[in-house]
């Protein structure tokens, strides 16, 4: 679909054109088949970023919980965080005073590992694919303690490895660490002994993340950056865009006014390809954790348009797998969640369908008015199994059963809910607690 027409004139040539097959249910939504693929896409990439949950059908317990009371140090000053993982292993970011500590604690049962924290002061920790545990650790401005330190998984002694710098903010990738400086510019990838494979800055402050084995750089001018981990290049460079990991690669939305476009480029066994597969001119990428990506119209004419229209791309073809449009279709809060999108109607009722070949799930009636923290409309996506779908707001979360779309559970909440290695991990205050899937 490389140079393909907009989403808006694809649609109409569609709907004019082609056979389409009415939803079951008092309103019809018209849902067309795309391209034929050969074969199931390759799925890659982290299933939690894509919003994929184990099975929360029925209302979970809590499975465990970190505070102050296990934490060594912590004075529930501000949030604990889940920094990195690796296996049953998760690495504990928390604040002690106005420095950072790491424990890594047993998943399975939110025992901590190590007699002791790491404390990496104004630094920082992240885990290699290998589980190597690599510590920046800043205790002063300038002081003899710091530097970069490789940490023993099992007794959490840390030994140096090379000498001290500014870096405040340490990742994992592949089986070397990317570094960033403290303040932000300069990106760096670095063996865990400390050898510098490439530098670079930035022209803003960068926010770096690890999508399918390559590096993806957010700065704070706007502009995002796939990277090549081997020579630290470009594969994917825009401004005013974001970057968004899906199973078979990533998209690269084009926000700027009158400009919007969503590019496409596909999952290669070593990381990303940086020649597109296609590009959505005059689309929007559509929010929400998901395995594959929703657009919709964007920019000149598309405030204009009646009722909503949408289509779900395969980045590793750039082509669409399928489309949806009808005249009692809302052209808002549609929620992609997981491996299933929710569509909103009109009338705020919604139809759930699967995001892979728009096989319709279940139906949900409008919001009853005396509930509104149940409705969708107001809330986000956290992830889906097979059966269910979680969603949140900041008072609630919310399960509801994909066939049959009716309510499972819910439970008040007074923070954020988010997915580690396909559990819900509930961020209040300065506790974090895992619940137990069924």
């Amino acid at each position: 679909m490389t140079d393909r027409m907009s989403l808006r004139a694809l649609l109409d040539r569609l709907h004019l054109g082609m056979p389409a097959v009415a939803a079951a249910g008092s309103i019809a939504l018209l849902v067309t088949a795309g391209v034929v693929l050969s074969g199931t896409p390759t799925v890659d990439g982290d299933p939690s970023a894509q919003g994929v949950l184990q099975n929360y059908a029925a209302e979970p317990a809590e499975s465990w919980t970190l505070d102050d009371t296990v934490l060594p140090g912590a004075g529930g000053q501000g949030a604990v965080t889940v920094a990195a993982t690796a296996g049953n292993d998760w690495l504990i970011s928390y604040p002690v005073g106005f420095k950072r500590e790491f424990m890594l604690v047993d998943s399975r049962s939110g025992r901590p590992q190590w007699d002791a924290p790491v404390d990496a002061g104004f630094g920082s920790c992240g885990i290699t694919a290998r589980g190597q545990i690599g510590c920046a650790i800043r205790l002063q401005i300038d002081g003899p303690k710091n530097g970069f330190y490789l940490v023993d998984r099992s007794s959490g002694i840390p030994t140096r490895a090379a000498d001290s710098d500014d870096t405040s903010t340490v990742i994992g990738l592949g089986p070397n660490f990317v570094h960033v400086n403290q303040s932000g510019y300069q990106v760096s990838l670095r063996t865990p002994s400390g050898t510098t494979m490439w530098s670079r800055t930035f022209a803003g402050a960068a926010k770096v993340s690890a999508a399918h084995d390559a590096l993806v750089v957010a700065t704070s001018d706007g502009a995002s950056f796939v990277v090549d981990p081997v020579d630290g290049d470009d594969l994917v460079s825009c401004s005013q865009c974001t970057i968004d990991t899906f199973s078979t690669g990533i998209a690269a939305a084009r926000t700027a006014p009158g400009s919007e476009s969503v590019t496409f480029y596909p999952a290669t066994d070593t990381g990303v390809s940086g020649t597109p597969s296609g590009t959505a001119e005059r689309s929007r990428l559509v929010r929400g954790p998901s395995t594959y990506p929703v657009i919709a119209p964007a920019g000149e004419g598309s405030a204009l348009e009646a009722a909503g229209r949408y289509e779900i791309v395969d980045p590793a073809t750039g082509e669409a797998l399928w489309q949806i449009g009808d005249p009692n279709l809302s052209k808002s809060n549609a929620r992609p969640c997981g491996a299933v999108f929710s569509v909103a109607r009109k009338d705020r009722s919604r139809v759930f369908f699967d995001l892979i070949d728009g096989a319709r799930r279940g139906s949900m009636p409008p919001p009853a008015l005396d509930d509104p923290d149940a409705g969708l409309d107001v809330s986000t996506c956290v992830g889906a199994s097979n059966e269910m779908a979680v969603f949140a707001n900041p008072n609630q979360l919310t399960a509801y059963s994909i066939d049959a779309g009716t309510q499972l559970w819910s439970r008040p909440i007074s923070g954020t809910a988010e997915i580690v290695d396909g559990r819900i991990v509930l961020r209040q205050g300065s506790t974090l607690t895992v619940l137990r899937p069924n």
